[in-house]
């Protein structure tokens, strides 16, 4: 499981380099990181209850 971390840490790390390339504002990109910060965790398994 930790390869795909790292693959899915380094897919949004690339595309927050991208969006800060194409001149995305600051404002922006940080709702975007909000937003994938929390598909991440769902990803994740975050919020999954025993």
């Amino acid at each position: 499981m930790r390869f795909h971390d790292l693959i899915a840490f380094l897919a949004v790390l690339t595309a927050g380099v991208t969006l800060v390339c194409v001149g995305v504002p600051p404002q922006s990109l940080a709702a975007i990181a909000i937003a994938l910060s929390g598909l991440y965790a769902t990803w994740r398994g975050g919020g999954r209850t025993r």
